[in-house]
């Protein structure tokens, strides 16, 4: 027996137009077509074929009973190991209690239908369903869904439903005909078909502009890395599909990065106040989920209604998880203290916090990667790659600034007898406590790396001569005095050039840099060596980049060539 989707598209196929949906919107649907009954008190029949579900929520449970209340007749088509077969109804009048068929294979097992047969009005919507067998819906996969109001269209669908009852549940037949007749639609009531025909319009442009916004967030994960930007648009989509006062959207801190928050606020005006108070709730939110780590489990689509104390509204609140480790929150709120958040508009927050999960992961893992590449893996140090990209930044901004530039050559005084000595394991032990050394003497604004091998580099933005001297001298003395375990006192030698008073150029410092460090050497090590003069600057860039430099003031001779 072919499906009724497929028997209704063969009989009324000029009358019947398709529209695919996700599945979230089509459950919407069905939700709204049993108000229809619900609000109007019809006395009618409904036949629903239900998805499949191995557990459903007293919630849901409710539900049905509801239906069942308000119709005169109510027939339920399910798989045979639903839940609804496990689980007795809540009870209801014994001429109005729900009857519930087991779906049979290949007769509509995979159909979601809902038939609404009344004498003044009638409506059908059916969905077609792709599968082998039942299993649960996915949210997010599209369908082919067709609707209608025309009583001829529904009388074809109880002849269909008739032929099926009379098939597949013989013994149920003469009480489900005698259903169909106390309920044929004779005449269509235009006040009925125009409000749900309203509910419908307005349930697709509202999900037409959810898929638009998710599709918004997704381009801007995908073309971009930065973590602000894909934040912001999140909020500002979400808010605005939504049509939510305000939505806040936490990223906690880890190791490398501290924690980021972004805000949308329909009224600018109020952003200020409204950052503050949608905070307070995002720490709440964390607090109640540290003390409860599976409450967001208890949800179907693992968010939490929240009701506001401090001010008029209601708020829906997603956690970030990725691994089974918190990672923030996505909140919401509706200026309406009696807003109910839908289960689409909670799918929604939960597909959107899927999405950045997955977008903080990945921008993480890039800055990790990156961090990898650019890192000297024993000390933590700059690499030599990234050297050379942050002397030419810190240089180019230099010259634009008018601001002087110095940078540090240093060398570990005989490393290899400390190897030959104490071991490999001292030699890196060694060069670890020279990179512990220099992160604690520098400023923040300063880059060391490890040029290669024991020898370092430092990049001093903003320090002349004179400057990179006392610091060089800093360092020399705090090495001389300090006592490596294991190996005893270190010492090193320094090399220093500084722009514009020696060179113009990274080449030109690096080179000079380096000759005084193996002057420094030659002259005994664990001294200060600075180039007797500058480069073969022309004239005119020398005289421009000597106007830049700062007044010089004496330094100590005992350390200067």
């Amino acid at each position: 027996m072919h499906s009724l989707y497929q028997a209704l598209m063969f009989q009324h196929a000029r009358q019947l137009t398709p529209v695919r949906c996700a599945e979230q919107t089509i459950t919407q649907l069905h939700r709204y077509f049993e108000d229809v009954v619900l609000e109007n008190s019809l006395s009618a029949l409904i036949v629903e074929s239900l998805p499949y579900k191995p557990e459903r929520s007293v919630r849901g449970l409710e539900r049905v009973a509801e239906v069942a209340r308000a119709a005169r007749h109510a027939y339920f088509f399910v798989a045979p190991d639903d839940a609804l077969h496990k689980w007795p109804l809540p009870s209801v009048e014994s001429e109005r209690q729900p009857v519930l068929l087991a779906r049979t294979t290949p007769g509509g097992a995979h159909e979601h239908f809902i038939l609404i047969a009344e004498a003044r009005f009638s409506a059908l919507l059916v969905t077609s369903l792709d599968g082998g067998a039942d299993v649960e819906p996915d949210p997010f996969t599209e369908h082919e869904v067709i609707w209608t109001f025309e009583p001829d269209i529904v009388y074809s669908a109880l002849e269909y439903l008739m032929a099926r009852v009379t098939a597949e549940r013989f013994a149920q037949t003469k009480e489900f005909a005698a259903a169909v007749r106390r309920c044929m639609p004779k005449t269509t009531s235009l006040h009925l078909t125009v409000s749900v025909t309203t509910k419908l319009a307005r349930l697709l442009q509202e999900q037409a502009a959810r898929e638009v916004a998710i599709n918004r967030i997704a381009s801007a994960i995908r073309s971009t890395l930065e973590l602000p930007s894909i934040l912001q648009t999140t909020v500002n989509e979400v808010g605005r599909a939504l049509g939510a006062s305000t939505c806040a959207l936490r990223i906690e801190g880890d190791a490398e990065q501290s924690a980021m928050t972004k805000l949308y606020v329909r009224d600018g005006a109020q952003a200020e106040a409204e950052q503050a108070f949608s905070s307070a709730q995002l720490d709440s939110c964390h607090a109640q989920l540290a003390e409860q780590p599976q409450q967001h489990q208890a949800d179907e689509c693992k968010t939490f209604a929240l009701g506001t104390e401090d001010r008029d509204g209601r708020a829906a609140y997603a956690p970030l998880i990725y691994q089974e480790n918190y990672m923030g929150g996505l909140l919401v709120r509706a200026d309406d203290p009696l807003r109910i958040w839908q289960q689409s508009e909670r799918l929604l927050l939960r597909t959107v916090a899927d999405q950045v999960v997955l977008a903080v992961s990945h921008a993480r893992l890039f800055a990790q990667i990156q961090r990898q590449a650019l890192t000297d893996a024993l000390t933590g140090c700059f690499n030599r790659r990234a050297f050379d990209m942050q002397l030419e930044r810190d240089l180019s901004l230099a010259r634009r600034m008018r601001q002087p530039l110095s940078l540090i050559m240093l060398d570990i005084d005989h490393f290899k007898r400390v190897n030959d000595l104490h071991g490999h394991d001292a030699g890196d032990a060694a060069l670890k406590f020279l990179a512990d050394v220099l992160r604690a003497e520098l400023r923040s604004v300063d880059s060391a790396a490890r040029y290669g091998g024991e020898e370092f580099a430092i990049i001093l933005p903003q320090a002349d001569l004179d400057g990179s001297l006392i610091v060089a001298e800093r360092l020399r003395a705090r090495l001389e005095q300090t006592d490596v375990p294991g190996i005893g006192c270190i010492t090193a030698s320094f090399g220093l050039a500084s722009f514009p008073q020696h060179a113009n150029t990274p080449a030109q410092l690096v080179t000079l840099a380096d000759q005084a460090l193996y002057k420094a050497k030659g002259a005994g090590r664990n001294c200060i060596r600075v180039p007797p003069a500058p480069l073969d600057i022309p004239t005119d860039a020398l005289d421009e980049a000597m106007s830049l430099s700062t007044v010089e003031t004496e330094r100590p001779t005992s350390l200067v060539e």
